[in-house]
């Protein structure tokens, strides 16, 4: 079976999901920021020197990664894991191959702690929009969502410093993440700085 096909798949399936059974609330965790996680994998995976069978494992990660949001919010991941492994037991892939993809998709619980260069790639692509320009968008959307879903309010000054506090104290893992994402990741922190003084 060719590994293209099983990514393909994939990603209409996780697709079909998502916009079938999300919630409408859901500002932050939904299918774009779905696309901008595998996007985000690709790109580091090729930059990681992955191979092809490590590449698609990342890819099937990244788009399974938070489907768990379709049947409850705080510890998705586990249900994101039964449902990657499911479809990909439907499709016939070994017991090896699945694990990894659940150890992918376990490495983004926060605090990450990926443990070999696969689960590096999709930690970082994960947080990825740390280091976009568009930082700000992401996190007012996440805000959005915390108030609908968790009934959590921030202040604009506590949720100011909350993301400052995640920025300084986050960090990549990849060679790609520390090079590339890194920079772009300092300019929002001196950007939230900034907006302090």
């Amino acid at each position: 079976m060719p590994a293209i096909n099983i990514v393909q798949k994939a990603a209409a399936y996780v697709k079909m999901l998502l916009k079938n059974g999300l919630p409408a609330n859901m500002y932050f965790h939904n299918l774009q920021h779905t696309q901008h996680v595998v996007n985000a994998a690709i790109e580091i995976a090729k930059q990681s020197g992955l191979n092809r069978d490590q590449t698609t494992i990342v890819k099937i990660a990244a788009w399974f990664h938070d489907t768990g949001y379709l049947y409850q919010y705080k510890g998705h991941e586990d249900t994101s894991i039964v449902i990657a492994g499911t479809f990909l037991m439907q499709h016939h892939y070994g017991n090896d191959f699945i694990q990894q993809v659940w150890d992918c998709i376990e490495a983004t619980k926060v605090p990450q702690l990926p443990n070999n260069l696969t689960q590096q790639v999709i930690c970082d692509a994960d947080m990825s929009h740390f280091a976009d320009t568009n930082y700000q968008d992401f996190a007012g959307r996440l805000k959005q969502e915390w108030e609908a879903r968790l009934d959590k309010r921030y202040a604009d000054n506590e949720w100011h410093d909350m993301n400052l506090h995640i920025l300084q104290h986050h960090q990549y893992f990849t060679d790609y993440g520390k090079t590339v994402l890194q920079p772009l990741k300092q300019k929002n922190i001196e950007l939230l700085q900034g907006q302090m003084a």
